[in-house]
């Protein structure tokens, strides 16, 4: 896959502010709306695209560092300025998708199937974030199940952990049930996600910081929960680490947070070729996002579902047409060329709030 489109003669960046459904808190984060940047790289009359949506509060990584480096690509890919070095791994994901689906195009190949992808159908999950009442709770969790979704993962803190994991149980008795701690529990106490393990929980993710290694072994060794880590894993050395110290069982793979769709394939081959089930996490992407994730989310050793809704879950309004619908608890990969969606026009125009053009702007 190409990191840049050969022979660009056109970049643009855009910056999108998506408003969400409601709005969406894991953590210490709370959002109304997603910002993202849309890079689109065109050659010989295609285009490609790549959407780079950093999570705020989830690393350090911000709208501005990523919209600075891209921009110094582009520069590099017109001929006005050298390669930036390593940037953002939100920025490098952008980058990379765009440059693999104009490739794809090119070939007039999907791109799920480029990378190895071995389905044309996902498994979906869906996430109850904090900001649903406890009351609520229950209601949620039984329509998201009506709606067919294979997996409910519910957003945790330490705070909250016991009460709403036990209500979200009692609600759903039978249906595959996982929480999320996003390494807010305390490394110093281990008794707290170990009385999880009562619930019948699929795992556990990220109880501890991403740092926090002896913290997961010990946990991992004690618990009857499966112990996931998300936010620890940076490549294939942390997952090997991981596996080796027995400090997860189960590996969660999001290209957005490792840099690209190449480094998401590592891990995932690193993880299968280990026995450890893999899956592919969600950051909340818009349609062009989502539809390069769910190439990383059909490959060989994805065991799991992946936390990838359909548009409506999170946006009124996506910029892809027609936007990702779910049937039999599936998100369906599309057969076209590329990445199989691409941003419609009007939507587009209608959500910029940013634009900077490179080379080729007539």
């Amino acid at each position: 896959m190409s990191l840049i489109g050969e022979g660009a003669t056109s970049i643009e960046i855009r910056e999108v502010s998506l408003p969400l459904q409601r709005p969406y808190r894991s953590g210490s984060t709370s959002i109304a709306a997603r910002s993202m940047l849309l890079l689109r790289i065109g050659s010989g009359g295609l285009s490609g695209w790549g959407e780079c949506a950093p999570m705020p509060g989830y690393s350090e990584e911000s709208l501005e560092s990523c919209r600075r480096w891209l921009c110094r690509l582009a520069e590099s890919m017109i001929g006005t300025s050298p390669p930036p070095g390593p940037g953002p791994a939100a920025a490098r994901f952008a980058a990379e998708t765009a440059g693999a689906d104009l490739e794809a195009r090119r070939l007039a190949q999907p791109l799920w199937l480029r990378l190895g992808a071995d389905r044309d159908r996902v498994e979906v999950g869906a996430v109850i974030g904090a900001d649903v009442a406890d009351g609520d709770l229950p209601g949620v969790a039984e329509g998201l199940a009506a709606d067919g979704y294979r997996r409910i993962k519910l957003k945790v803190t330490p705070d909250t952990a016991l009460k709403r994991a036990a209500a979200l149980r009692r609600a759903l008795p039978d249906h595959d049930l996982a929480v999320d701690a996003n390494g807010s529990f305390d490394p110093g106490d281990p008794l707290l996600p170990l009385r999880l393990d009562a619930l019948g929980l699929s795992f556990i993710e990220q109880p501890f910081p991403a740092a926090a290694w002896r913290a997961h072994t010990v946990l991992s060794a004690r618990a009857e929960t499966p112990i996931c880590l998300d936010e620890s894993i940076d490549g294939v050395p942390a997952v090997n680490r991981a596996l080796d110290s027995g400090a997860a069982s189960i590996i969660n793979v999001k290209p957005a947070r490792l840099g690209g769709l190449a480094a998401a394939r590592e891990v995932h081959d690193a993880a299968r070729d280990r026995g450890a089930p893999v899956w592919c996490g969600g950051m909340v992407e818009g349609g062009v996002g989502k539809a390069a994730a769910l190439t990383v989310a059909a490959l060989p050793g994805m065991a799991l579902p992946a936390d990838l809704p359909p548009s409506r879950r999170h946006f009124a309004e996506d910029l892809v047409i027609p936007p990702w619908e779910m049937s039999d608890g599936c998100l369906h990969l599309r057969p076209g060329p590329g990445l199989g969606a691409v941003p419609d026009p009007v939507l587009l125009d209608r959500h910029t709030v940013g634009l900077a053009r490179f080379g080729d702007v007539g």
